[in-house]
């Protein structure tokens, strides 16, 4: 049953307003950036899908996503433990015609947060969590455990399993679980043992929120760890963090430790050169998008279904950078209401933040990137990068696809379309079939 409090004054607002962030979601700016090949009023808008019969193209979908040579972070990515998100809302759809999204309404217990590098996460966990406890509803954040590389398959899948039950039950621990010398060595990054220790002040009643990168446990098997048997699963509420304009993405993700990749064109992080740095090249430009925007992303998604396929919601709430950036009042609501937080109208806790994301414009207005040529070799063959490239931060894309012989695949060389606007009353939330038809 949904809680009857509320925010009581401005002063709360304030509060969380003022969270100390990351720079992941700015202040709404108007719409100032110049298009070079077009505006965005004249990009085709998909309207959403209006009958059963378009839904179920998803089910068109090739079964090559899983296959694809994926390694950022020069790491492999396991995916023999989940299937990718299309395939499993084809199932639903065979199973059920009538699902409507998120219908069921429960008090919360459990947040996962499931996330990339640059899709807000920073910002996002902090305020769920503050936004939690300022409804007197003790609640800790346990943000990106494992999320290293020097932690990528470092545990077997049954010790990381165990440790994130314990997390997720709100339990802590004295002593390691683990091989004692691994958690006590300075060269085991603290990541890489994420259960709380105990301590006098530690709240076992209070709601875990865990912000995680899947694609740093992908041999974790989250059927198991949030099987029936687990008290706390029938309430926990699932998000899913996406970003859609892989340009603007993986330039974010150029300047913040760059794009490393397993033989990949370099490590594609700029080096400050006297007054220049190492421009934004179309190959860094492809490595970005190719492994963190389409890959990490894809693989995250589907393992948000996972774990939501196993609480009684069913289905992450997808929240898009986007759709947060153009609309935050709105945002804020919706994702409020999802975890049992009521605010009232005029409360909009994403906005008037202290600090600005470093790169405000559209990435053609910076001198390390030369949109000029980018244009050229982009061309033809990747239609959906050229659009995002003169596009802007509130504009939300589908995923680039591939049409072929009655399939449909996710593709670097595929075109996209610009996705219809979210609103109060006929269009709330999103669909991920959205981002796939």
């Amino acid at each position: 049953m949904r809680r009857s409090s509320s925010f009581r004054s401005a002063s709360l607002t304030q509060q969380l307003l003022a969270v100390s962030i990351l720079c992941c979601f700015p202040l709404i700016y108007q719409f100032q950036t110049l298009y070079y090949l077009t505006t965005i009023k004249d990009v085709e808008i998909k309207q959403g899908f209006a009958n059963q019969s378009e839904r179920n193209n998803i089910c068109k979908f090739a079964e090559d996503v899983e296959s694809q040579n994926y390694t950022s972070y020069k790491l492999g990515l396991d995916w023999s433990n989940v299937d990718h998100v299309t395939k499993m809302l084809c199932r639903r759809l065979s199973q059920s015609s009538n699902y409507n999204g998120n219908i069921i309404k429960n008090e919360t217990s459990i947040v996962l947060i499931f996330k990339v590098a640059r899709s807000g996460s920073t910002f996002f966990s902090d305020v769920i969590l503050r936004a939690l406890q300022a409804m007197n509803r003790p609640a800790y954040l346990n943000f990106e455990p494992y999320c290293r590389e020097g932690c990528y398959h470092l545990k077997t899948h049954q010790l990381m399993e165990a440790e994130l039950s314990t997390i997720l039950s709100s339990n802590c621990t004295n002593t390691t679980v683990e091989d004692p010398p691994l958690c006590n060595t300075t060269d085991t990054h603290k990541k890489c043992c994420p259960v709380p220790k105990c301590h006098k002040k530690f709240n076992h009643s209070a709601i875990p929120v865990l912000s995680l990168n899947p694609r740093f446990l992908d041999s974790v098997r989250w059927d198991k760890i949030l099987s029936p048997s687990f008290q706390r699963t029938s309430s926990a509420k699932v998000f899913n963090l996406r970003r859609t304009n892989l340009v603007e993405m993986a330039y974010s993700k150029f300047h913040h430790d760059g794009c490393p990749v397993i033989h990949g064109f370099n490590d594609c992080i700029p080096e400050e050169k006297g007054n220049l740095t190492t421009p934004f090249s179309f190959d860094c430009l492809l490595q970005c998008v190719q492994h963190y925007g389409i890959g990490d992303q894809e693989f995250s998604s589907s393992v948000a279904f996972v774990a939501a396929e196993n609480t009684k919601m069913h289905q992450p709430h997808l929240v898009l950078y986007e759709d947060v950036m153009r609309d935050q009042s709105h945002a804020s609501k919706e994702v409020f209401n999802y975890i049992d937080v009521t605010v009232h109208d005029g409360d909009n806790f994403f906005n008037k933040t202290n600090q600005k994301k470093l790169h405000n414009d559209n990435i053609c207005s910076y001198a390390d990137v030369n949109c000029s040529d980018l244009k050229v070799k982009l061309g033809k063959l990747y239609p959906c990068l050229l659009k995002q490239l003169h596009s802007n931060s509130t504009v939300a894309w589908s995923v680039p696809v591939m049409r072929a012989a009655g399939k449909i695949k996710v593709n670097i060389r595929g075109d996209c379309h610009r996705l219809q606007n979210l609103d109060t009353k006929s269009h709330t939330y999103r669909d991920y079939e959205e981002l796939y038809i």
